[in-house]
């Protein structure tokens, strides 16, 4: 049996609070894959200046790279091997990959502080 094709996930953020999301295998089916079996992640918080992200293990290139993103998305960039949650619209300076949706605010990610935690978990 195939995984889903949707992985439904919580994504907390320390001084921001909980999101509701999804892992879209759609948007980069190898690269969502891998991402989940990581699956709890946990780091701490980097800044861009349009979205919060945290290091992962996954070292892959760019699989469907995007060249614009929108508030709610959920990033993969490979050059740090990161994720990232999108709190405003840009074109990203790197290859970035689309893995995702943050369901929710995701104008209030631009208050956490660098070095704050984040976790992702399976719901």
């Amino acid at each position: 049996m195939s995984a889903p094709v949707r992985l439904p996930v919580k994504v907390w953020v320390e001084g921001v609070g909980d999101y509701e999301a999804e892992l879209i295998k759609f948007f980069a089916p190898a690269t969502v894959t891998e991402l989940a079996r990581l699956l709890p992640i946990e780091g701490m918080a980097g800044l861009w200046d349009y979205a919060v992200y945290v290091e992962t293990r996954v070292a892959r290139g760019a699989e469907k790279p995007t060249d614009n993103v929108e508030p709610g998305d959920i990033v993969f960039w490979p050059p740090a091997g990161a994720i990232g949650f999108v709190f405003k619209k840009a074109k990203p300076y790197a290859q970035t990959v689309k893995v995702g949706r943050l369901y929710g605010d995701p104008a209030a990610l631009a208050k956490t502080r660098a070095g704050a935690r984040v976790r992702i978990l399976k719901r």
